[in-house]
């Protein structure tokens, strides 16, 4: 799941919180569909159909982030935005061009049920302050 889960960006580019924004109301769902098509095309493509359904199974549960493992790789995916921004500000970008994409991430590790993701927040959060 960890690697899998942004596989359809491959085929779509990192759609943005701030793109979503700028797209309205509509924005997610968007992003949902254009993801949603690539991944069956990747699938689709697979000459192995258990191996297309093991890996559409491990989409889906992502994607609903019902499960622990779906929690621990959201978070870990988030760990590692705060982590890029951390080391972009280390080399000399401003903090107004980061600080949304900062916040958004550092809120969703607060929400999650992952503690070990949460302790390591604290530790970036150190890090990010001593710049």
């Amino acid at each position: 799941m960890a690697i899998l889960h942004d596989l359809a960006e491959a085929l779509t580019f990192d759609i943005s919180q701030a793109h979503l924004r700028h797209m309205g109301k509509r924005g997610h769902a968007i992003k949902r569909e254009v993801e949603s098509r690539a991944w069956e095309h990747i699938a689709n493509g697979l000459n192995d159909r258990e191996l297309s359904r093991s890996y559409t199974s491990a989409q889906r549960d992502y994607d609903t982030n019902d499960t622990m493992e779906s929690k621990i790789v959201h978070a870990a995916d988030s760990l590692d935005i705060l982590l890029q921004v951390l080391h972009y500000r280390r080399r000399g970008y401003q903090d107004n061009l980061l600080a949304d994409l900062w916040n958004e991430r550092r809120k969703i590790i607060l929400k999650s049920e992952v503690v070990s993701a949460k302790n390591l927040l604290k530790i970036i959060v150190r890090e990010y302050e001593k710049l």
